[in-house]
């Protein structure tokens, strides 16, 4: 923990993911759960962009937190393949 305190990333993760950072809401953070299992269990998309939505920069919603959750789904599907390659390759 002291470590941890010294190089700042503790006071950087409760600044950002604390009550006045990232997901301060339960609907943020449901958009994103959603997002993310949305890729990582292999569901169909339920959510589509609103008209508009790049047009005028105003996103409805929480539909980017949505959207940051796919992302992050893809992210897992990537580190699990990182994964499986190097116990593939280590156990021959």
């Amino acid at each position: 923990m002291g470590f941890l305190q010294k190089i700042g990333i503790l006071q950087f993760l409760i600044k950002t993911f604390g009550p006045d950072g990232i997901f301060s809401s339960g609907m943020e953070g449901h958009a994103f759960l959603i997002g993310i299992s949305e890729v990582v269990a292999f569901w169909k998309p339920r959510h589509d962009p609103p008209p508009g939505y790049q047009a005028n920069g105003n996103p409805f919603s929480e539909y980017h937190y949505y959207m940051f959750g796919r992302a992050c789904g893809v992210l897992v599907w990537v580190g699990l393949t990182a994964l499986l390659k190097f116990l593939l390759i280590n156990a021959c």
